[in-house]
């Protein structure tokens, strides 16, 4: 069974600043953004989703220092590896916030876009982090202080006229290969997971026998371990 959030979604309606656009054309069912959550998952929680590079020199920039106070001001929705469908809107907003991508975080902001005024929202609360007059404001600027080495000059990249939200709403997005991603082209924004799963699975779960469910599942979890790569954090230098 899909996720009951997932299912209780009105993915059209959700997907529509997408569809409009033409930029997907056929949307996925649950069952297959399900599968493909399941095969973007070891790229997720690999070193390949964000830049680690750029952490180095803030007091809580290590993954093991840094994750448990991003979980404390996201919550639950910090440990959901999948489409990002079933987020709060303020989680994606304090998730962006509080970490680096690899390059413009395509994925995310896409993401933002399937919310009433998504981008715009996320510009008001951009101003509010800047203006730190509000409790959150000043909470969540003093956990970026210990997670990014200069938070300030990494919040600027999202704003201005040719910043990543500015583009964002333009729907001028970096192809995967401009932005040096490790991610496979596929996963490397939600449009294009979207796209993957629409095509590259069953549409329905009874579409996979019960009997050859286990082993259609395992091959998809195990795609990144069959190309021969280390997830990253344990990886030898």
């Amino acid at each position: 069974m899909a996720p009951m959030g997932l299912e209780k979604i009105d993915l059209a309606k959700r997907l529509r600043v997408f569809t409009d656009a033409g930029l997907i054309q056929e949307i996925p069912t649950p069952w297959q953004i399900e599968q493909g959550e399941l095969e973007m998952l070891l790229y997720v929680i690999s070193t390949d989703a964000t830049e680690e590079a750029q952490y180095k020199g803030a007091p809580f920039g290590h993954p093991v220092l840094r994750q448990p106070l991003i979980f404390s001001q996201v919550g639950r929705d910090h440990l959901r590896t999948g489409s990002g469908l079933e987020n709060k809107f303020s989680s994606v907003c304090k998730h962006l916030f509080l970490t680096y991508h690899q390059g413009m975080p395509v994925f995310d902001l896409q993401l933002l876009q399937t919310y009433p005024e998504g981008l715009s929202g996320f510009r008001r609360f951009l101003d509010e982090m800047e203006e730190n007059r509000t409790a959150r404001a000043r909470r969540l600027n003093r956990i970026a202080k210990l997670i990014l080495p200069d938070p300030p000059a990494y919040h600027a990249r999202f704003l201005g006229e040719k910043g990543w939200i500015a583009r964002a709403e333009a729907f001028d997005y970096p192809a995967a290969e401009k932005e040096a991603s490790n991610f496979p082209p596929e996963f490397f924004s939600l449009v294009g997971l979207l796209n993957y799963c629409a095509k590259a699975y069953p549409r329905e779960r009874r579409d996979v026998p019960l009997a050859r469910r286990p082993a259609h599942m395992a091959k998809l979890f195990t795609r990144r371990l069959r190309e021969g790569r280390a997830q990253g954090w344990f990886a030898r230098k």
